[in-house]
């Protein structure tokens, strides 16, 4: 007959076994949950972008300045993650929004309401205009003090439309 002591360990370390086993699948399934809900958030997140985008356009077209921009309303992060969005074309008219994480990307088409004006093009690269630095990217959280927008100006004929930050008194 073995040791009582023997027996003892076996079962201990079987038990050590199955709470590893427990806390392993809890971590796995509490992991693809989290990445789900960064997902959606993310859609979210670029779905918000690319209404607000049109809505800027649309008023521009209909009377704007040579400059116009507005304030987008997105959260500084995502779960505590920093993200980034970025404005792109798949066509004349045609805009491409697109927020991702490190993990996620999610992409909004946007087809621009320009009511048969001029055509809307996405900002490549970066612009300066005034104290407006455009780009094509923007990436969050922002530093204090400052709020983002999408900008809408004049090129020659065509509309660009792109992302900046403005400075906001406290």
């Amino acid at each position: 007959m073995p040791s009582p002591v023997i027996s003892h360990i076996i079962g201990t370390i079987a038990v050590l076994q199955a709470v590893v086993v427990m806390l392993a699948v809890f971590s796995f399934v509490s992991f693809v949950f989290n990445m789900r809900t960064q997902n959606l958030m993310l859609g979210e997140v670029a779905e918000s972008a690319a209404r607000e985008v049109v809505e800027l356009i649309s008023v521009y077209t209909l009377g704007g300045n040579s400059t116009s921009y507005m304030f987008l309303s997105l959260p500084d992060t995502l779960g505590g993650q920093p993200y980034m969005l970025t404005i792109g074309e798949s066509s004349q008219n045609v805009l491409n929004i697109t927020a991702r994480l490190q993990i996620y990307s999610q992409v909004r088409v946007v087809v621009t309401p320009n009511f048969g004006r001029n055509p809307v093009h996405a900002v490549r690269g970066t612009r300066i205009i005034g104290a407006l630095k455009i780009s094509d990217s923007l990436y969050m959280p922002l530093p204090p003090g400052f709020k983002p927008v999408v900008v809408a100006f004049r090129d020659g004929d065509s509309i660009l439309v792109g992302f900046s930050s403005v400075r906001v008194p406290p």
